[in-house]
């Protein structure tokens, strides 16, 4: 039987650790990190399981086992959102009964329409066969929107209206189809500007996907540290990890699986693989 190491995480300037446990996704993400246990003098059942046991003793033939089903999951968003992709594709990697579709792009957003049109492209994407959408937007999204020829500046009162009509409008694309829709939230970031703006979007977020039946995830708590500070690390056992890119907004490689983590324990709980 093996063991998997429930993980005690320590951010950088935390003053207490925070037990934190994401199941098989937390250990995928952190495989160099966990440790595997098996007890000590464990028995290996095969090896001594006698040659002509009863039919019933034996262990079930893994050909009669049932397939199990197919899942289909889209990541929408902005660059945030394709490393949200690469971390959950690399999650799931030994799991070949779940389909990781990357449809986020770079350098796009939700309030520059005329540089990519999200909720156009919400509804095209939302005929595609897919079980559940996975939204990661904001991070380009301060920024005047312009729309019948007039422009809307960030955080005015018609700017807000317009960028809720938006979310709102993503959102039902897929959910009222009948797709899960799950929004994760902006992370926190190191600059205190980002973080005021960042936490504006995500009340956003989080107001208009729960209105329009879908699932918000809240990641910013997650990356702050006990004192709800930006950390750029984590350390367990005395040794320390970077997780966060240098720009304070994006992420690591690793970083990315935390962060896709977080949507994959929502997911696995949801739609129940």
């Amino acid at each position: 039987m093996v063991i998997v190491e429930i993980l005690s995480m320590k951010l950088a300037g935390s003053r207490s650790r925070r037990a934190v446990s994401f199941g098989a996704a937390w250990a995928l993400a952190f495989a160099g990190m966990v440790a595997t246990l098996q007890p000590a003098g464990a028995v290996d059942v095969a090896a001594n399981t006698p040659a002509g046991a009863e039919a019933g003793e034996a262990a079930a033939d893994p050909a009669e086992a049932p397939k199990p089903r197919d899942y289909r999951i889209a990541v929408l968003g902005d660059s945030l959102g394709e490393g949200v992709y690469a971390g959950l594709a690399q999650l799931v990697r030994d799991e070949p009964n779940i389909a990781v579709k990357k449809y986020a792009r770079v350098n796009t957003g939700i309030a520059r329409s005329d540089r990519y049109n999200w909720p156009e492209a919400a509804d095209e994407l939302a005929d595609r066969p897919m079980d559940a959408a996975l939204l990661v937007f904001g991070a380009n999204d301060l920024q005047t929107i312009r729309e019948s020829g007039k422009a809307y500046y960030y955080k005015q009162e018609a700017w807000e209206k317009h960028y809720r009509n938006r979310v709102a409008h993503i959102v039902k694309a897929f959910s009222d189809r009948g797709i899960k829709v799950y929004w994760l939230s902006l992370p926190i970031t190191r600059k205190n500007r980002f973080q005021k703006d960042y936490a504006y979007l995500n009340q956003i977020f989080k107001e208009e996907a729960e209105a329009n039946g879908a699932t918000f995830i809240d990641a910013w708590s997650f990356f702050a540290d006990e004192d709800g500070n930006y950390s750029a690390t984590f350390t367990k056992d005395g040794t320390s990890k970077i997780i966060r890119a240098s720009d304070g907004v994006h992420f690591t490689p690793l970083g990315y699986q935390v962060y896709a983590g977080l949507a994959l324990d929502k997911l696995r709980a949801d739609l129940n693989f």
